[in-house]
């Protein structure tokens, strides 16, 4: 048996970080106007961090229409309501992007801004603490909902998500 076919039958050992690194996901955050209007942008970001998430990449960002229907494009097929509301809301104002990077980042930012709808919220939760909106009351006003985030709901839209925000 030669050196190289030994060495290929060995398994690899893998360092604490090398082992860490391979579950780190990445996934972005879109901190909406209604956020920033109130001044709550270091209030969620430390959130996040103070759950382990880093941040790995901020941008301040104007809404133009084209951005948001490309970041919304799933949800015109959907539910095109809800798709009209949420580009006339954020059509033309700011919000601030975040890339986080951590251990099942997708899921744990799920669970720190809670379910879309602030009224079903609970406590503890972005939404549940900090908006008192709710999805029949925006719609009411024929209005995109005061839900302070956006957050991926999957690796892929991460991935696609992440790549429209910071190229």
């Amino acid at each position: 048996m030669t050196a190289r076919s030994y060495n290929a039958l060995q398994p690899t050992r893998q360092t604490p970080r090398e082992k860490v690194m391979e579950h780190i996901e990445k996934t972005l955050v879109l901190i909406k106007p209604d956020a920033l209007e109130r001044g709550l942008v270091g209030e969620i970001v430390r959130r996040f961090e103070s759950a382990g998430l880093r941040v790995r990449n901020i941008r301040w960002a104007r809404l133009s229409g084209a951005l948001i229907e490309q970041h919304y494009a799933d949800l015109k097929s959907k539910n095109p309501r809800a798709f009209d509301r949420n580009t006339r809301y954020l059509a033309e104002k700011h919000a601030v992007a975040l890339l986080l990077a951590g251990v099942n980042a997708v899921g744990k930012v799920r669970v720190i801004i809670g379910p879309t709808d602030p009224a079903g919220a609970p406590p503890g939760t972005i939404r549940g603490d900090l908006s008192s909106d709710s999805i029949v009351f925006a719609d009411s006003q024929d209005r995109g909902l005061n839900n302070l985030v956006h957050a991926a709901d999957s690796l892929d839209s991460a991935a696609r998500e992440i790549s429209l925000w910071f190229g």
